[in-house]
């Protein structure tokens, strides 16, 4: 996820410098708020390249993943232990889930000899 992140920052940065060397003398409120926002992208992108646990999950393993949705909702609380992130918590909720036990395939018993009976009294 560092790449990414890392190339975002530098496409910020080729953005916010060729906003910057386009601008006139008398430049308009439009481009200075277009050379700000290229700024914060740049910015943000720049403050999460060295933290391995930024981002909206907070989470170590998926820092940009997607958030869980049940993520502070009152009405339908995650249990104890569940955080932000949506990949960990499905994994948590797959493992909680008890599953009934399936048992293997059993083989079959050989079926014994149409005659069995007649065999044991010979």
């Amino acid at each position: 996820m560092g790449d990414a992140r890392l190339h975002e920052l530098q496409t910020a940065l080729t953005t916010a410098s060729d906003l910057a060397s386009a601008l006139r003398a008398a430049p308009t409120r439009r481009d200075a708020d277009q050379l700000v926002d290229v700024l914060r992208q740049a910015l943000t992108a720049a403050s999460s390249l060295g933290d391995r646990t930024t981002g909206p999950t907070g989470c170590a393993l998926h820092p940009n993943g997607a958030v869980d949705p049940l993520h502070g909702d009152p009405e339908d609380p995650l249990p104890p232990g569940y955080g932000k992130c949506l990949l960990c918590n499905d994994r948590r909720r797959r493992a909680d889930a008890h599953h009934p036990h399936v048992r293997p395939y059993a083989r079959p018993r050989p079926r014994p000899h149409p005659d069995w009976h007649r065999r044991l009294s010979a």
